[in-house]
């Protein structure tokens, strides 16, 4: 019952609205409920007796239940103007059709009472509107006025003024003055409440709008400490990516600069890029340009689940989107991932991955390498930038190992042609040796052949 009777007494009523507004609407919709429910009981207790004008109840009820309606159309000051005006026009009804029906019955308190009411009647304006609604004020004043003015006016012309009714003149000019006085006294007493209430309503608007300033400096103050909060928030997450960037960066140049080999080295490099940014499969590839006529893009360590596979792999320059990659020097991010491109293994079976980022390790402008990696979740546009720029380090020592690699094959290759020179010379040298010995030998012989040919010489010479 209470729930039904605050729904009833704040029909139309809306929190956007001036507060005083809302309690006159509210008492507006509460007088018509009441009206409309004392008509209903009247129309019950009268419905045993002859000669009752349900008519004349039915409109009544028809107007007071206008009142919620027009409340509901937001016709606030044309529903408080009912209210104010259907006690008077009510009790003007009723009672003349009483005394249509009951003449002989009507004594001078009857024809007097339903006036003075009437008259009463008039305070209800100056409870329903304030003085900013001076039109509508005007209007339900002038009303009730006209109805006590024109009060024998209309019974004389309907046959049933106090004359005809047989009321003694005498009695009736003295409750007439009387009457007159009450009203009198009664406007003065309604004015100057009314005077007053409007003070006290200047004085609560002046109050309520010094609370609303409050209220609105206070949801400024709450708006900008939402705002600020907001940009303490965003901070707070740019620096949490600042400091996992750079944590991962500090991470992979220790790495980089560990004494390892290469293979050992890049094996470690794809599986801690795949944890750190928490996804699920990544290749890394070195660009192989020793035949600069025929360069390779060579796989030379995957990771995927938390176990190393090795995949046999290698793509020439501009083939597929890991040579595109190469050709390009520039990022490609797929969030529509072609079936059947790329699978991720698990336990529990293979599946196409939603996200593929291919990243150049590039180092100068040059591309030294391709990181391929492949996840079920979106890659952030931190965790991009992160590969980019941890691209340019792998790139670096990529390079450097080509650098070193070639080093080495150089050394080896010195090395190698050294000890064969020293060999070749240690030859020559046993070959200069054998020379020289020859040499002597031939030397020796030379003298014995000469020292012969003198001997032979010498006897051929005896002999002749």
């Amino acid at each position: 019952m209470a729930n039904l009777w605050g729904r009833l007494s704040h029909i139309g009523v809306d929190e956007g609205m001036d507060f005083q507004l809302q309690h006159r609407v509210i008492l507006s919709n509460r007088l018509g409920a009441i009206i409309s429910s004392m008509i209903i009981v009247f129309m019950i207790i009268f419905s045993f007796r002859e000669n009752t004008n349900f008519l004349l109840m039915f409109t009544i009820l028809a107007f007071t239940l206008g009142i919620l309606i027009l409340n509901s159309f937001k016709l606030h000051s044309i529903s408080r103007l009912l209210v104010s005006i259907i006690p008077a026009l009510g009790v003007l009804w009723i009672n003349l059709s009483t005394k249509l029906s009951q003449p002989e019955n009507i004594e001078i308190v009857h024809y007097v009472s339903p006036r003075m009411f009437i008259a009463s009647s008039l305070v209800l304006p100056f409870t329903l509107f304030s003085t900013r609604e001076k039109v509508m004020l005007g209007i339900g004043l002038a009303s009730i006025i006209a109805v006590v003015l024109l009060y024998d006016p209309i019974h004389e012309m309907l046959g049933v003024g106090y004359e005809q009714l047989n009321i003694a003149s005498e009695k009736y000019g003295v409750v007439y003055e009387d009457m007159f006085l009450v009203i009198v006294m009664l406007l003065s007493s309604s004015v100057f409440l009314f005077n007053l209430n409007n003070l006290y309503e200047k004085e609560n608007l002046s109050l309520l709008e010094e609370a609303n300033a409050k209220n609105q400096d206070a949801l400024k103050s709450e708006e900008e400490l939402k705002k600020t909060l907001k940009e303490v928030e965003i901070a707070r997450a740019e620096d949490e990516k600042r400091n996992w960037s750079t944590k991962g960066l500090a991470d992979l140049a220790s790495l980089l600069q560990s004494k390892i080999d290469r293979e050992q080295l890049y094996d470690k490099l794809i599986s801690y890029i795949v944890n750190y940014l928490s996804i699920n499969q990544g290749g890394l590839y070195i660009i192989n340009d020793e035949d600069e006529d025929a360069i390779t893009i060579d796989l030379v360590s995957s990771y995927a689940y938390n176990r190393k596979k090795y995949v046999s792999n290698s793509y020439e320059a501009g083939q597929g989107l890991i040579g595109q990659t190469y050709l390009e020097g520039e990022t490609i991010h797929l969030k529509e991932v072609p079936q059947g491109y790329i699978s991720i293994t698990s336990g529990l079976g293979e599946a196409t991955p939603s996200n593929v980022i291919i990243v150049p390790l590039k180092v100068n402008e040059k591309t030294e390498g391709i990181l391929e990696l492949a996840s079920f979740k979106p890659f952030e546009t931190y965790h991009i930038e992160f590969l980019e720029k941890a691209g340019e380090s792998i790139a670096s020592s990529i390079s450097t190992n080509k650098v070193t690699a070639r080093t080495e094959s150089l050394l080896s290759s010195s090395q190698q042609m050294t000890e064969e020179m020293r060999a070749q010379e240690e030859e020559m040298r046993q070959n200069m040796e054998e020379l020289s010995a020859t040499q002597e030998e031939m030397a020796r012989k030379e003298k014995e052949y000469i020292a012969r040919i003198q001997e032979l010489e010498a006897q051929l010479g005896v002999v002749e």
